[in-house]
């Protein structure tokens, strides 16, 4: 199983600070020299979680109701990561296709791909948080059909066909990737789902090489998420895909030092490195490949607290 951390570069989120450029690449540099797998990137611009708490599965305090959290550019920062880094796959936890022309999105993505030889895992999801969407002048509601569209798209630029496209959103003619990177189908696809919608599952079942599954903001046991791994499973069934072809990814908090009762309320999983290595091996026993960490705290503190739980994990 692979293990990989989320970098902080949203507001706030690096131990209650706020990561400059600098810590960001620090970050990443620091993690791939600790013997991480992966590097993961939200896709962000500015949000209200008061105001998007119903999204996010979360309460927020009436003294926070003001907050706004903004991070640096997913992109962008994609492409300074790649160019710092050597080994360490990059993933957008998920870049919102509803932020950029899909066409051009797949143009971003080859480019990232490429320029990180092959170690870009990318991404999509069709939007998490209204406030942003107003923030920023995108339109929030049939988000959903904007995405199917956006896939329909995306999927076969990447895999190397000429697209041509007419939508209610979307449009391409002859769209194609020129030049290509060391992947003839592109980067591997990972679809990321906050909800469990119906919808949702069903274009991962149809478009998606991996499937993320984001407990942060949840229950993070591994018996929570075992019914959302089930009800994917018979999406994909039902649609007509093998349920073994779909790479299972999964999003937990994990709290290395002493973090823990903070988060208490979503079952984070903490302890030693031998008590959280435990904990993550029980997700690849239910098939999971790929564990992003939702790392608290998410600074040099964390990550060398947990290291040690990396020598621990089933890598079979």
């Amino acid at each position: 199983m692979k293990f990989g951390l989320c970098l902080p570069h949203e507001t706030l989120h690096m131990a209650g600070k706020s990561a400059s450029a600098d810590d960001v690449i620090r970050l990443a540099r620091l993690a791939e020299a600790l013997g991480y797998d992966s590097v993961w990137l939200v896709d962000h611009f500015c949000y209200r979680p008061y105001d998007d708490q119903e999204e996010l599965g979360l309460t927020v305090p009436e003294d926070r109701k003001d907050l706004v959290i903004g991070a640096w550019e997913c992109w962008t920062t994609a492409s300074a990561v790649a160019m710092a880094t050597e080994r360490v796959e990059i993933g957008t936890l998920v870049s919102n296709t509803g932020y950029r022309n899909p066409a051009l999105l797949a143009r971003m993505a080859e480019t990232v791909d490429a320029f990180s030889h092959g170690r870009l895992i990318f991404g999509v999801g069709g939007g998490d948080f209204p406030s942003e969407h107003l923030m920023f002048g995108y339109p929030w509601e049939r988000r959903i059909g904007r995405f199917e569209e956006a896939l329909q798209i995306i999927k076969p630029m990447m895999q190397g066909e000429i697209v041509t496209f007419e939508g209610e959103h979307y449009a391409a003619r002859g769209a194609r990737l020129l030049p290509r990177g060391d992947r003839p189908r592109g980067a591997p696809l990972l679809i990321g789902v906050l909800g469990s919608g119906p919808r949702m599952r069903r274009l991962v079942a149809q478009y998606a090489d991996q499937w993320n599954c984001w407990l942060a903001f949840r229950d993070n046991r591994p018996e929570a998420y075992l019914p959302y791994r089930d009800a994917m499973f018979a999406a994909c069934e039902k649609h007509g895909r093998d349920p073994a072809t779909l790479t299972l990814n999964v999003t937990a908090r994990v709290c290395a030092l002493d973090d823990g009762p903070e988060f208490a309320g979503t079952h984070p999983i903490w302890g030693s490195p031998q008590q959280i290595a435990d904990r993550l091996n029980e997700f690849a026993e239910l098939g999971v490949s790929h564990m992003n960490t939702f790392m608290s705290p998410n600074n040099e503190r964390g990550y060398e607290a947990l290291a040690p739980a990396l020598e621990l994990l089933d890598k079979g």
